[in-house]
Formats: structure tokens, sequence, C-alpha cells
């Protein structure tokens, strides 16, 4: 499966806009209910100001993948609730099922987020998920490995930053293993 939003996003740092995404698959929110379990539930994770959630949320109406409704409170006043539209629904579910590439910058942050996520609506799926997470970390592990043969020696700090990045992921993988073998695959 491919979906065009969700191949211009992996290019990129990573930003809230997916799990704001995958939170509105349990359900349609308004925009400070999303915040408060974002900050919540996410909080040590992402850093999520109100203006950068509602910025998020218009950036993903403007692509289709979020609807906004105007609906009435109790007490009369109009609060705008999310949904998710059919093609949203879809990068969503992509996003959630797709392991994070192998950098410790986005899988700090993807991650947690994937896992807290699945195992509020697929808890099944993690297992499957965490093995494939592992299998990514070490396709990456072995592309940094072969690219830092072909630095050449004199090129130092080439070699010492491929060298670097090397020891991080090796770092992240066994913080992965001791975690997930502690755990029994789940989070």
């Amino acid at each position: 499966m491919h979906f065009m939003g969700w191949n211009l996003l992996m290019r990129r740092s990573p930003t809230p806009e997916y799990p704001l995404l995958a939170l509105l698959l349990e359900r349609p929110m308004h925009g400070y209910e999303l915040h408060r379990v974002f900050s919540q539930d996410l909080g040590h994770i992402w850093h999520l100001s109100q203006s950068q959630l509602y910025a998020s949320l218009a950036r993903l109406e403007a692509r289709g993948w979020v609807q906004g409704v105007e609906t009435p409170t109790e007490r009369g006043l109009l609060r705008r609730v999310f949904a998710l539209t059919p093609r949203g629904r879809a990068e969503a579910e992509a996003w959630l099922q797709t392991p994070s590439r192998c950098s410790v910058q986005i899988i700090r942050l993807e991650l947690p987020t994937r896992l807290y996520l699945l195992q509020q609506l697929a808890p099944q799926a993690i297992p499957n998920f965490l093995a494939r997470q592992r299998a990514e970390i070490m396709r990456g592990l072995e592309r940094l490995r072969a690219q830092c043969q072909t630095i050449s020696p004199n090129q130092i700090y080439n070699r010492m930053a491929c060298t670097l990045r090397i020891h991080q992921v090796e770092a992240l993988l066994t913080w992965f293993d001791h975690t997930f073998s502690m755990s029994g695959g789940s989070s």
C-alpha cells in the first residue's frame, strides 16, 4: 500500500500530525480534547502547544485528511469537532503500522507514540509491529556500516560522524532488545 502523504512526510523530521490522525481513529474529538489527551498521554514525548495543534489540524484539513464540523456545546457555544475522512483514516492506519526509519531521533518520538496508540486500538498487532521495527533498525545499522566502509580513511570527520551514528543505532538496538524482551513484547 502506498499513500502519497505518508511518502512525503517520511522524508522530513517527525511531526505530530500522524499521531493526531491516529488519535482520531478512536473517535472524533474537538481541539481542546485532542490537546488534553495528547499532552496527558504523550506529553513527555511530544511538546505540542494548543496553537501548534490547531495549525496541525488546519494542515490536515487542507490535505483532506480530517474534517472539522461546528457542533453546539451544552452552553450553546459552537465547538469544532474533528473526524477522519476516509483518506485520513487510510493515512493514519498506514502510519500506525509502518515502522519508523532507522534514526534515533525519529524512533525516540514515534516508537512510544505508535505503541501507545496500538495499545489503545489494536494491542494484538504489537508483537508483529515490534518485530518489523527491529528488522528496520537492523537494516539501517547494516546500511550505516556499509556506508562507513565507503568513506576514505583520510576523511576523518566524515568517518567520525558515521561511526557516531553507528554507535547510536547500536545503543538503540541494545535498548530495544532489553526493553522488549523484559516486557514480553509490549510497552
